[in-house]
């Protein structure tokens, strides 16, 4: 077994590249959809088979854990995000086809899959419940410079219309980092990470009383407001620039990055309950707070509430994966991690199937505020969240074979 220290070097060299290549396109998938004449509609299915090509994906990442494929699953990781950028601008068909936004959607789950399953479980081998927050925070701003770094390039090369440029950029980078990360030994995580399987019916009567499951449910739909109609969002107000998206991103985060920093040094410090209680009213004021942005909004108050919302936000996330991965240490920890997985995918396949029913009864724009005030309370559930001692019976001991 490799020594933590080299499993810890492995969690950030592989965070790092995947960082840089989501901010080259992944980051823009939104973006480039609408700009080819994708609908919110037609957004919001992508999503919603997003979330079932992650499921699908997940059992077969589960076995290759299961058998301490670890080499392949990164290989696969980078391998996957080669093929969805491929497929994104040399796939010659028609811009607003349904089946475009399938394939291009499966390939996504299944990259977002192998990317975060395997960010989750290098990151929970590596820490103890007395330094998530700071390890997360240091993984935080390492994202900040890298992904924000891809997003600067992305952002350059699609404004230029350099496609070419960024499918190239985008296999260079690929093959260093696995030529980083393959000439390692064989990578092993530990002992838990040899459960078996986890098998659909536990996943289905999975239960504890953290209200993990509904946070869980919960916590996928936000991922994606968060990550893919913000981001469309913020394209509108940037005046349907890339380049313009990019600059607003990276400064953004460059300014938050500098409060982070400190409090990355103390989250591990301060009483958890209240913490995250602050936490949450803080995310919910967020989506308040931008259901009122509009293309309207006088720059004087634009550009200090798009800081505050990502400040109200970035936080938000510090607390939750703090909380996250000290109640998985608790457990057993990959069973727990691989549920979270299984049903934020479910919430995500039910959430903006619903959506793109319903979608196409408003314009974007008020669309989106729409959605944004009804995420205000449903943000506050996330409060039930660990309120009470942990206990979950569904341990594996039984080895791979």
């Amino acid at each position: 077994m490799l020594a933590k220290t080299d499993i810890t070097r492995s969690f950030y060299h592989f965070s790092a590249f995947h960082s840089l290549l989501i901010g080259i396109l992944p980051f823009f998938i939104p973006v480039l959809l609408w700009d080819k004449g994708a609908s919110l509609a037609d957004i919001s299915l992508f999503i919603a088979v997003t979330g079932l090509g992650f499921i699908a994906s997940l059992w077969l990442w589960d076995r290759a854990r299961c058998q301490q494929r670890w080499k392949t699953i990164v290989t696969l990781s980078f391998l996957i995000e080669l093929l969805l950028v491929g497929t994104l601008f040399f796939t010659s068909i028609n811009e607003n086809s349904t089946l475009f936004l399938i394939i291009l959607a499966l390939l996504n789950g299944a990259y977002n899959c192998f990317y975060w399953s395997t960010q989750r479980a290098f990151f929970s081998h590596i820490t103890t419940n007395k330094n998530t927050g700071k390890t997360f925070g240091n993984f935080q701003i390492l994202v900040v410079i890298m992904l924000k770094l891809g997003i600067l390039i992305g952002g350059y090369l699609l404004q230029t219309n350099a496609l070419l440029t960024l499918f190239l950029a985008s296999i260079l980078i690929t093959l260093f980092a696995l030529w980083g990360l393959l000439r390692q030994s064989n990578i092993t995580l530990s002992e838990d990470n040899k459960e078996r399987p986890l098998p659909l019916s536990l996943v289905a009567n999975f239960k504890d009383n953290k209200h993990s499951k509904l946070t869980f449910l919960l916590d996928g739909p936000f991922l994606f407001l968060e990550s893919y109609f913000w981001v469309l969002s913020l394209y509108f107000l940037a005046g349907q620039s890339f380049f313009q998206l990019s600059i607003i991103v990276v400064v953004l985060t460059l300014l938050l990055s500098v409060i982070f920093y400190i409090i990355k040094n103390n989250i591990d410090k301060v009483n958890q309950q209240r913490l995250f209680a602050i936490a949450t009213l803080f995310y919910a004021l967020s989506w308040l707070l931008r259901a009122q942005l509009s293309a309207d909004t006088a720059d004087l108050i634009l550009y200090p509430s798009i800081i505050i919302i990502g400040f109200l936000t970035t936080f938000f996330r510090l607390s939750f994966n703090k909380r996250f991965f000290d109640i998985a240490k608790q457990s057993t920890t990959y069973s727990y991690l691989i549920n979270k997985s299984y049903y934020s995918q479910l919430g995500i396949v039910l959430f903006f199937s619903t959506l793109a029913i319903n979608m196409n009864h408003f314009s974007s724009e008020q669309a989106l505020s729409i959605i944004y005030w009804i995420a205000c309370p449903l943000a506050l559930i996330y409060g039930l969240y660990a309120k009470s001692i942990f206990k979950i019976n569904m341990k594996q001991t039984v080895n791979c074979t």
